[in-house]
């Protein structure tokens, strides 16, 4: 069998919402896959550190995380790059005058710190814990990974973030994270010489609009969001209903 590259988001394409949790048949298409010779690798806007988990627990060793901006191969941290810290920190302190709570993970760890103890309540269910530091002085963090902080959608467009990366996952909070996922699938390219026509990318969400349309086969989950499934060459069906084994079958990779 001709050997292809998949590329899979995790929080509703491998598993149901944000719980991690891959349906059966999800876990039986992965380990056919690879026994069919084909490589399988994570491509998600988690920390390195959360995505790690997901992977040691379903024997992935090569992942694209933070967006694209970190890449795991083998097992190993190959590349790793923080969000631009001056221009975090600017954030941060608008943030502060604005009144509006926020916190940071300034490590690839699955931690978030805070000084504001207001955005304890809003911290996103099945998410890192929050440590409230009073004492925390984000001014001299020279890395962070990830930026949160309490708006609505309607809200959103008030706030001057500087041009930062930003993804939703829940009304009440906003992530500063990257969303250049095809940079870390562009590493593995040049670094196994893989060409295009052989990758296939999976996804649910708006931050895997950007591995759709790079000339790789992009398969949409049946419970994608509609701008997503516009830009698929295939829409499977939902995550909770077979969706990555259905597509696989489909396409006669198992």
């Amino acid at each position: 069998m001709h050997k292809k590259y998949f590329f899979f988001d995790i929080d509703g394409t491998l598993s149901t919402g944000l719980t991690t949790m891959m349906p059966e048949s999800a876990v039986k298409a992965l380990a056919q896959l690879r026994a069919n010779g084909h490589f399988t690798a994570i491509a998600t806007g988690r920390l390195q550190a959360s995505a790690a988990a997901v992977a040691a627990r379903y024997g992935f060793t090569d992942i694209v995380a933070d967006g694209g901006w970190s890449v795991t191969h083998n097992g190993e941290i190959v590349e790793m790059e923080s969000l631009p810290a001056a221009d975090c920190i600017a954030l941060i302190e608008r943030l502060e005058q604005a009144g509006i709570p926020w916190a940071v993970s300034p490590e690839n760890e699955k931690l978030c710190v805070t000084t504001d103890k207001n955005y304890l309540p809003y911290a996103p269910e099945n998410y890192f814990p929050v440590l409230w530091d009073p004492h925390f002085d984000y001014h001299r963090l020279e890395h962070l990974y990830k930026v949160y902080y309490v708006c609505t959608p309607d809200e959103e467009k008030n706030i001057d973030a500087g041009g930062l990366p930003l993804v939703r996952y829940n009304p009440h909070v906003i992530f500063v994270e990257p969303k250049e996922k095809q940079r870390g699938i562009r590493y593995f390219q040049q670094l196994l010489s893989i060409p295009d026509e052989d990758i296939v990318v999976f996804g649910d969400g708006m931050n895997d609009i950007c591995m759709f349309g790079q000339g790789w086969l992009s398969i949409a989950m049946g419970n994608a969001r509609a701008a997503l499934k516009e830009k698929a060459d295939y829409i499977t069906t939902d995550v909770d209903k077979d969706g990555l084994w259905n597509a696989c079958r489909h396409f006669g990779w198992i």
